[in-house]
């Protein structure tokens, strides 16, 4: 089965290295720093729980791409013969070209729209609930989608500015999760990063952020239950001894919003002392997502604190843009 997968912008190589965690045998047929094309054993059920996705879908049909409404009209044409399994008693259809929503010719939309009526049995509405298939072009594929949209279960809501589900989990991910771990986010904050680990197996679960009595007013449902709360300043960390931590996973003020302790090199330096302290000398491991003009300098704090950086992404954050370390203890 081929699917098609959308995910926050900036995160295309952190998904296509993390998406074999949550389907069978994936084989990316394209790339790019917000899609994915892949084909897999997997149900649908199966993509539609990927935590790190906004959008998923199916692919039913492709051809190659030339002119948009012949595209249409020879995708309409390879339904002719085919059954489509109705999840709803209603679809909408929406073409999706090169990142943006577009119109196609009326008779194209029609015989695309007329035999997806045929072969599911479903009634097309202009709007409202029901199912989506969407035509599809990415930028240098070579190929027009018709796509099914996955219906996928509605996520609590967040407090404002925090970070997404999706970037969450993904950020999660990407520290490469054990079920021995001992994981930690020591600027906590909303509890985005404990709860997005809660998805995975760990001996523990600790949430720290020295303004815990104010935040956790904000708190999402369900982050009580398996987490350890702790009200710590990040750079000491008392509770934890020396090399405790297996992996770190945070989002630390930036210093454009708020105040800090410190200058920010101070404070970065600090930072990094602490996490070289707590994380195993050996095998210790983390994420860190940080202001991208604050980047350089958390580099050089990191690198400067037996911290090796595998991997640097670069990331839009509620619209700011942001950089994404990943990596762990020096070889």
């Amino acid at each position: 089965m081929r699917y098609y997968v959308q995910f926050p912008a900036g995160t295309g190589e952190l998904v296509a290295a993390s998406i074999g965690s949550h389907v069978d045998r994936p084989e990316i047929v394209y790339a790019d720093d917000s899609s994915l094309i892949f084909e897999s054993d997997s149900g649908y059920e199966q993509v539609v729980r990927i935590p790190f996705v906004k959008n998923s879908f199916s692919v039913i049909a492709d051809v190659e791409r030339r002119d948009l409404d012949r595209g249409v009209m020879e995708l309409a044409e390879s339904l002719r013969y085919d059954g489509l399994a109705a999840r709803a008693d209603t679809f909408r259809v929406m073409f999706h070209v090169d990142g943006e929503l577009i119109a196609v010719g009326s008779r194209a939309k029609r015989a695309l729209e007329t035999e997806i009526a045929y072969a599911s049995g479903q009634r097309m509405v202009g709007r409202g609930s029901g199912e989506e298939y969407w035509v599809v072009g990415r930028t240098d594929f070579d190929y027009l989608m018709l796509c099914r949209r996955h219906i996928r279960p509605k996520r609590s809501s967040k407090a404002a500015g925090a970070i997404s589900h999706e970037l969450s989990s993904l950020l999660v991910a990407a520290s490469e999760p054990r079920a021995d771990d001992v994981f930690l986010d020591p600027f906590a904050g909303s509890g985005s990063f404990p709860l997005a680990r809660m998805s995975f197996p760990a001996r523990r679960i600790v949430y720290s952020d020295a303004n815990l009595e104010r935040l956790q007013g904000d708190f999402p449902a369900g982050i009580r239950d398996g987490i350890e709360f702790l009200d710590e300043d990040a750079l000491a960390l008392p509770s934890f001894q020396d090399g405790e931590v297996d992996v770190i996973v945070t989002d630390p003020p930036w210093g454009e919003y708020e105040d800090l302790p410190l200058a920010l090199p101070e404070f970065l330096g600090a930072m990094a002392r602490s996490f070289d302290r707590v994380l195993d000398a050996r095998t210790g491991r983390f994420v860190l997502l940080i202001a991208r003009m604050a980047a350089e300098e958390a580099d050089r704090a990191l690198r400067a604190n037996r911290i090796a950086i595998a991997s640097e992404h670069e990331v839009l954050v509620n619209g700011h843009p942001a950089t994404v370390f990943v990596g762990g203890r020096e070889a």
